[in-house]
């Protein structure tokens, strides 16, 4: 039976109180039971000394009170994880955690090795720091190996996708960040929001977002370091939504209280995507000229000939720019790659209304008859492509799996708070 208390008592006084890892006979001391795993008070005195590290919190007795019920609710998702992968019998290779252990460093500007020598510093074991970022690696596996086959989207789904980006151009959108901290039973929600104006305090004065919410935050985000890529106005929570509209780029949000718990927003940039210009529109084009001077000039009747076959039987700029070499009359051939707003009115006029591949009736162009082909056209777009909306979408399904499943896990496992 899971059991959540509302304050932190008996043995872990002594993490709280001290700024170093508890003594010997409190530290060997149960903090919790995850399933048959346990979560020692050691464990949680010395993720907390990270975890204070990582905010730029001061280590005094209030912030570590108000930080462990957070701190303890991470190992205890990380037994849990990590217990599931086991189940599953999925395992991480040394290279795979050494590759994780180097993007993390990589993604806090650490030199190689960095997260050693941190841990030594901080004088905490480097497995309180490497058991973390393996908890998270081994949990991207268990979510791929279950969740992958699943994720993968429809191309209605793009199509979708796209029709919703579409109908936000115009409109603002924002690069932004989130920590997330949920309302969970037994935290005093005074505590919850004293936590969280204690890191937008410490945010502001310069602490990396990225570590805080790979700490902190219990988004899905988290893993990435709480971003969310670019948002359209209107698409998150009302509240959210009211508090990006007033920040500037570079801002951190007060605490924001949802339903479900507090944000804080990092507003990284703020754009405004538009319909773009039809006149960058680029187009291969390739064209038959048609003489009626000249040494190769076509006889009124032949020229006729010409464009009844062309019209009727050539599709394709390979078919057609072949039977032009044929002919041999001057200019003949590709035209190139040209820009639509630099094409002349009438034949900018031509192109937009011709489908690729299919020949134009003929043109006076320059005072010679010309059949006109589009090999390619280009239009701008402010949106991304189908390829990164599939992407996107992958990533959104499998971060609501990576939750739920947690959730699940949480909900069927045995959990005893004996602290």
């Amino acid at each position: 039976m899971k059991r959540w208390v509302a304050a932190l008592t008996g043995a872990l006084f002594a993490v709280i109180a001290a700024p170093h890892p508890a003594p010997a006979q409190d530290a060997l001391r149960i903090a919790a039971v995850v399933n048959d795993d346990v979560v020692s008070v050691f464990d949680l005195a010395t993720r907390l000394r990270v975890a204070l590290f990582s905010s730029r919190l001061p280590d005094t007795t209030d912030n570590r009170r108000r930080l462990a019920p957070t701190v303890l609710r991470s190992l205890i998702d990380e037994r849990l994880q990590t217990q599931e992968a086991k189940r599953l019998s999925v395992a991480l290779s040394d290279d795979d955690l050494a590759h994780s252990i180097a993007q993390v460093e990589t993604g806090n500007r650490m030199p190689a090795g960095g997260l050693k020598r941190l841990a030594a510093e901080l004088g905490v074991p480097y497995d309180t720091i490497t058991e973390q970022i393996r908890a998270q690696a081994l949990w991207v596996k268990v979510v791929g190996r279950l969740y992958n086959a699943k994720s993968n989207p429809s191309a209605e789904d793009i199509a979708e996708r796209k029709a919703q980006l579409a109908a936000t151009l115009g409109r603002p959108q924002y690069h932004v960040s989130e920590i997330f901290l949920p309302f969970d039973a037994g935290q005093n929600e005074a505590d919850l929001l004293a936590l969280a104006g204690k890191l937008v305090e410490q945010l502001r004065n310069g602490a990396p977002f990225a570590q805080a919410a790979h700490q902190f935050s219990r988004s899905p985000t988290a893993a990435r370091g709480g971003d969310l890529g670019w948002v359209p106005q209107g698409q998150l929570e009302r509240e959210l939504d009211a508090a990006l509209g007033q920040m500037a780029p570079g801002d951190v949000s007060t605490p924001i209280r949802t339903t479900s718990g507090y944000y804080i927003l990092h507003l990284e940039q703020r754009r405004v995507v538009t319909t773009p210009d039809a006149g960058e529109t680029r187009y291969r084009l390739s064209q038959i000229k048609l003489p009626i001077s000249g040494n190769k000039a076509l006889s009124p009747a032949d020229r006729d000939k010409v464009v009844d076959y062309v019209r009727a039987s050539l599709r394709g700029c390979p078919a057609f720019d072949a039977y032009g070499k044929t002919l041999s009359t001057p200019g003949t051939g590709p035209l190139g790659t040209l820009l639509q707003k630099n094409l002349p009115a009438a034949l900018a006029a031509t192109v937009t209304a011709l489908p690729e591949g299919e020949p134009s009736a003929p043109l006076d162009l320059g005072g010679v008859a010309t059949l006109l082909m589009v090999c390619e056209r280009t239009a701008p777009s402010a949106l991304p492509d189908d390829e990164n909306i599939r992407s996107m979408l992958r990533l959104e399904r499998l971060e609501r799996a990576a939750e739920r499943h947690l959730r699940d896990l949480r909900r069927t496992a045995v959990i005893d708070i004996r602290i």
